[in-house]
């Protein structure tokens, strides 16, 4: 489903961390990280690198932060994500209020399908 395909994984709960590796992992796809911080997060994505991932999973609340600035770094790279969060989408900054949400508790199943939607 994944086959080669380099995922970001920004997320501060280690738990579920490495279940949303191994989800991708079991997909075949590449995991990058997981991190759980902004700072962790945007040093992987650096201008003009050919190990960029092709497609990231954020937690919206990071720890003492939150994940937006990621995103706008993704979105200025044309890397496609979904949040995964407990979060409600009319909490979000309207910037991305259009962006896929995958709302936690979720199951493996909604993870695959969000993830393979990102690669469409």
């Amino acid at each position: 489903m994944l086959s080669d395909k380099r995922v970001l994984i920004v997320e501060d709960e280690w738990m579920l961390a490495e279940h949303l590796g191994a989800l991708v992992e079991r997909a075949g796809g590449i995991v990058i990280g997981p991190v759980p911080s902004v700072e962790e997060a945007i040093a992987l994505l650096p201008t003009g690198s050919d190990t960029l991932p092709g497609a990231a999973t954020l937690n919206v609340k990071l720890l003492e932060d939150v994940s937006y600035p990621v995103a706008d770094r993704l979105a200025e790279l044309g890397i496609p994500f979904v949040f995964i969060s407990a979060n409600q989408r009319h909490s979000m900054p309207d910037r991305f209020r259009d962006r896929p949400l995958l709302a936690k508790p979720f199951t493996d199943a909604q993870v695959r399908v969000a993830i393979a939607a990102l690669f469409d």
